[in-house]
């Protein structure tokens, strides 16, 4: 798997659903955390938001 370092902290993995099997193509995109900062976060939308622009 190629990550950049420092980008992504663990995820904890649960069997729960979130909503996200109400409709077809439904995805929950979580952006932060409470190991978080809220600078953090806004800097990691950046990215995402210009991967989901290219898709």
């Amino acid at each position: 798997m190629n990550y950049i370092h420092g980008l992504f902290k663990p995820l904890i993995l649960r069997n729960a659903e979130y909503n996200q099997h109400l409709a077809k193509g439904g995805c929950i995109i979580e952006v932060g955390a409470t190991g978080n900062t809220l600078e953090e976060s806004m800097n990691s939308m950046k990215y995402l938001a210009k991967v989901i622009s290219e898709i």
